[in-house]
């Protein structure tokens, strides 16, 4: 059997918590499958908080009741700095004293030696512990801003997450991992340093993630770390809430197809392989699942 890279679908993942991989939770969900409803696969998703958003669907993945938990901190976190924000009425003093209040009084920080650690992105473990990855606290920053209406915008910069505050020639640039400023030079060097010594930087390194896009992001990172440390029940889950908002996304489908496959649905895994192959017909991979289709079809699916 094809072994799956993990690795191959973003650069910035992380996770590690014990799930058990429940092999009868996949042949309901193969019943679900057969029985899917074009019309709401083609509903468009709109997040209206992407904090809530995303505690809701860890809530779902993992089945354990934390979203109300998680809110109940944040909002005791927030009271901490209140009085602290008073006062401010300049866009730009918000914006350093929230940074200040962020980082340094309530301690947040990055870590990279645990950024591979399922704590560092799922968010309610990265408000009890104040650590986590760019794309987390970035998350849990902007949950703040928005309460103190301190205007931010979550950007997806290649490789990391990236918050910028102001607009035009008032643009500033922070990273989410320390609060510091990313000035234009440094975000040259990152971008080098993931794209090779002849990137530039363009405007189209700095576009704005709207929530869904966001919202996006941070379930493809952690369908990612679930499929590395091999919890393909709960990243099967994790697909499913992606498809929601890109029910024909191909390589989303062919992840699907290589979890579908790893938990032996042999039938169903064929299908999503086939997809992506009439999809992605010059894609490198294609040939490779060429031959897993034909391999599929001499097997049967386990049957637990």
């Amino acid at each position: 059997m094809m072994g799956f890279d993990a690795n191959s679908a973003l650069s910035e993942i992380e996770l590690a918590d014990d799930v058990a991989v429940d092999n009868n939770d996949i042949n309901s969900q193969s019943e679900e499958f057969d029985e899917y409803d074009d019309e709401l696969a083609e509903e468009v998703l709109m997040i209206d908080n992407v904090m809530l958003a995303t505690l809701s669907a860890i809530e779902m993945i993992t089945e354990k009741p934390l979203l109300e938990e998680a809110i109940i901190e944040l909002d005791g976190l927030i009271e901490l700095i209140e009085v602290d924000m008073q006062g401010f009425t300049r866009e730009v003093e918000k914006r350093d004293q929230l940074l200040y209040l962020f980082y340094q009084q309530l301690g947040f920080a990055g870590n990279w030696r645990k950024w591979l650690e399922l704590d560092s992105i799922l968010l309610h473990k990265v408000i009890s512990s104040r650590n986590g990855v760019p794309l987390s606290l970035g998350t849990v920053f902007m949950y703040f801003a928005e309460h103190f209406a301190v205007d931010v915008k979550g950007i997806l910069f290649p490789g990391q997450f990236v918050l910028r505050f102001g607009h035009g020639k008032d643009e500033t640039y922070v990273d989410p991992a320390d609060g510091q400023v990313l000035t234009r030079h440094k975000l040259q060097v990152l971008l080098r340093g993931i794209e090779g010594n002849h990137a530039l930087l363009t405007d189209d390194d700095l576009l704005e993630a709207n929530n869904e896009i966001h919202y996006l992001r941070l379930l493809q990172v952690l369908k990612a770390a679930l499929i590395r440390d091999e919890h393909f029940s709960y990243a099967l889950r994790c697909i499913d809430l992606i498809l929601e908002l890109e029910p024909d996304e191909p390589y989303e489908i062919r992840d699907r197809g290589f979890l579908l496959q790893q938990l032996d649905c042999k039938k169903l895994a064929s299908e999503d392989f086939a997809y992506f192959i009439e999809q992605c017909p010059d894609d490198p991979i294609t040939r490779v699942l060429e031959a897993q289709v034909e391999e599929l079809a001499v097997t049967n699916d386990t049957i637990h």
